[in-house]
């Protein structure tokens, strides 16, 4: 029992001299900066036309541009597409054309909208979000294909029109996001944070990155509207015809080239053999007759290439002039149509057609020229 008092004292003096040699304990407070909240996108980038059923095409957008697409309700369909040969869509590419950057909650007005990749914000959190445009693809305007598209356009039912529209251009944006989770009571707070309408939010994630497609599109009957369908088909009918007639023609000429090249070749060969023949009769060389022999055997060389080089461009030709010439057969009958000031239609159906009278008919002031005796 001595021993018990005797330590009693020593260790409320020890307790003592504890809490008199440390420091104490303070707490120290992290004071965050509020953060704003966005509510609204660029007014640009809202007016833009985003359609889900594209979405296959963000690794190609360059061959979406062009296409036909039939829009049904919320189901979207590529029917076909319409570029020229050797014209494909010009392509651009960014990577800084920031379009919005900033924090939003579920009260945002598009929350979960296709235009933000479908981000859902839920009631505890907070959303970062980077919307960058970086690629472009578009057709200029002459490189359209009216008259393709005008053909195939003849016999489509107006319903069908009026849910048919055409992509002139098309932009592919990636959407990058973060999710911010609230902090509550004592949990403490880990990796990048920030206050919010009173609370405080963070967040250990790394940017989600998703990639989002908007086109410009062209209604079919709208485009229609703005060319005269008639007029172009029947240009580019004459102008078909025109092209196969003048294939026609280099064939027969080339043909012709051809026919000319071969008497010239058996002339030179009869030329040889005959200088031949006669240098084998002679007793003594003749060095006249030597270099006329070796002037023949050049033009006999020439001769050959030039009906070689005839021949290729008789037989390309006469394919091209064939090709053309089935390109017409194959085409329906061009009917021309002139309207003349008054607003009169008269149509011709072929050249002999076109007689003073109708010409007359067209407006025309006709003047008949006779042969002077």
């Amino acid at each position: 029992m001595k021993t018990v008092s005797r330590l009693i004292p020593a260790l409320i003096a020890f307790v003592f001299l504890f809490h008199t040699t440390l420091p104490a304990q303070t707490s120290r407070k992290i004071k965050l900066n509020p953060v704003a909240l966005g509510f609204d996108l660029p007014q640009s980038y809202k007016e833009r036309t985003f359609i889900k059923g594209l979405a296959g095409f963000t690794n190609n957008i360059d061959q979406l541009v062009g296409s036909m697409i039939l829009i049904d309700g919320a189901k979207t369909s590529v029917l076909t597409r319409f570029v020229k040969d050797g014209k494909p869509p010009i392509v651009a590419t960014s990577t800084s054309d920031v379009i919005y950057s900033s924090k939003i909650d579920q009260k945002f007005k598009f929350n979960g909208a296709y235009c933000i990749a479908s981000t859902k914000v839920g009631a505890d959190a907070i959303y970062e979000i980077v919307i960058t445009d970086i690629a472009t693809a578009f057709l200029p305007e002459d490189y359209v294909p009216y008259y393709e598209i005008c053909k195939a356009s003849s016999n489509v039912p107006p319903e069908t029109r009026k849910k048919t529209y055409y992509i002139r251009s098309a932009k592919l944006t990636t959407v990058y996001t973060r999710a911010y989770q609230k902090v509550s009571g004592e949990t403490a707070v880990s990796g990048v944070a920030f206050s919010a309408n009173g609370e405080v939010y963070s967040s250990t994630d790394q940017f989600k990155v998703d990639y989002i497609v908007s086109v410009d599109i062209v209604s079919l009957e709208k485009l229609l509207s703005l060319q005269n369908c008639e007029s172009l088909i029947t240009s580019e009918e004459i102008a078909r015809r025109e092209k196969a007639e003048r294939a026609r023609i280099d064939a027969a000429r080339a043909e012709e080239e051809k026919k000319s090249r071969e008497n010239e070749l058996a002339a030179a060969r009869a030329q040889v053999e005959e200088l031949r023949r006669l240098l084998g009769e002679s007793v003594e060389k003749n060095a006249g007759m030597q270099r006329q022999l070796w002037e023949a055997q050049q033009k006999e060389q020439q001769a050959g290439e030039q009906l070689n080089t005839a021949r290729q461009m008789a037989e390309q030709l006469q394919q091209q002039a064939q090709a053309a010439q089935q390109n017409v057969e194959n085409r329906e009958t061009t009917i021309v149509t002139f309207k003349n000031k008054e607003g009169k239609v008269l149509e011709i159906t072929s050249l002999e057609e076109l007689s003073p009278e109708k010409l007359r008919e067209l407006g025309f002031d006709v003047e008949i020229l006779k042969e002077k005796r």
